[in-house]
């Protein structure tokens, strides 16, 4: 079994102290924790009420579904793919599911229909990917299209009134904590304990890393890049769920460029959008760095067109940072 490649190692004649610095160094969460603590000392004095327990829970609560969707999303990266379908994705997973919930209520069945709508779109997407060959880019941009069209022809008039049998996973608090957050982390946990616990997660980062010594070593790639976007599926599915209980409707066209989002919340989490290179954590430090720097803009009465320019500098400042970093690495290393 082939695994990740190592993080850089220090020449014998460095000192302990030096090692934990490396290692510091070398964890691709640092730039994102690095601009999240930039934006908490920037905010906390100009932002009225940005630094409250409740504010800073509310921030969880309006990433949740970035964030869980970049949780499978961020794997597909790991594996040398892309998937830009998850926002037509969860509008036709929410329709789905805010159907069953309108006809029949409860909340098992619904989510089990959004969970095997989702499945389904990460089947086909990793079916032409793997099997037909066609690059991912190509096949999930298509899907947006794809999905979003089909989404707009059963949706047209859209959805309302959902009932709150079929609300859990998007409202409510259990223990003071919002039900959106307490999800969020639950599928964090599974995705973490899948990566770090079974031989399909382990070998992820290799088949992005480098494919052709992960052939050579006898791991499965087709199987892992396929089960990617099963996973991302999934995630879109466990998404669907808490939108539908957050709005209580499904609008037409509903989370429209939600997937530019996603994929910048993993590359500001620190997995490189190349593929290989990265962390489960990516995911939750990359939502959480942008619902906070939202926040506070809003805040501040800061205009959404405004909002998506700070972002787009901030995806830029990521991945140069990260290079930066390696350079610098490198450079130490080799001293």
């Amino acid at each position: 079994m082939i695994t990740p490649a190592p993080a850089i190692q220090l020449s014998r004649g460095r000192s302990d102290v030096g090692r934990p610095i490396m290692r510091l160094l070398l964890r691709p969460e640092l730039p994102a924790l690095i601009f999240f603590c930039v934006l908490v000392a920037v905010f906390t004095p100009i932002a009225p009420g940005f630094l409250t327990a409740q504010n800073l829970q509310q921030v969880i609560v309006q990433v949740a579904i970035i964030g869980i969707i970049a949780a499978g999303v961020n794997q597909v990266i790991l594996a040398g793919e892309i998937d830009v379908s998850v926002g037509s994705g969860l509008a036709l997973c929410a329709w789905a599911s805010g159907s069953v919930a309108l006809s029949r209520g409860g909340i098992l069945l619904p989510l089990l229909v959004s969970l095997g709508v989702g499945a389904g779109i990460g089947v086909i997407n990793g079916l032409l990917t793997v099997k037909a060959r066609i690059p991912s880019i190509i096949v999930t941009l298509g899907m947006l299209y794809a999905i979003r069209g089909v989404e707009n022809v059963l949706n047209a008039v859209g959805l309302s009134g959902i009932p709150m049998s079929s609300r859990g996973m998007g409202l409510g608090s259990i223990l003071g904590v919002n039900v959106e957050v307490i999800v969020f982390v639950l599928v964090f946990a599974v995705v973490a304990v899948i990566m770090r616990h079974t031989a399909w997660g382990r070998e992820t980062p290799a088949v992005g890393g480098n494919r052709r010594a992960a052939r050579h070593d006898g791991v499965n790639i087709n199987g892992i890049r396929f089960g990617t976007f099963i996973l991302s599926g999934l995630c879109v599915g466990v998404a669907a769920m808490v939108y539908v209980g957050q709005v209580a409707a499904v609008q037409s066209g509903a989370e429209t460029g939600l997937e530019l989002q996603v994929i910048a919340a993993v590359v500001i989490g620190g997995t490189s959008i190349s593929g290989g290179r990265g962390s489960t954590l990516a995911a939750v430090a990359g939502a959480i760095v942008i619902g906070t720097m939202l926040d506070g803009m809003s805040l501040l009465g800061i205009v959404e067109r405004w909002q998506d320019v700070f972002t787009g500098g901030v995806i830029l400042f990521a991945v140069g940072s990260d290079v930066v970093r390696r350079r610098l690495v490198g450079r130490l290393v080799g001293s």
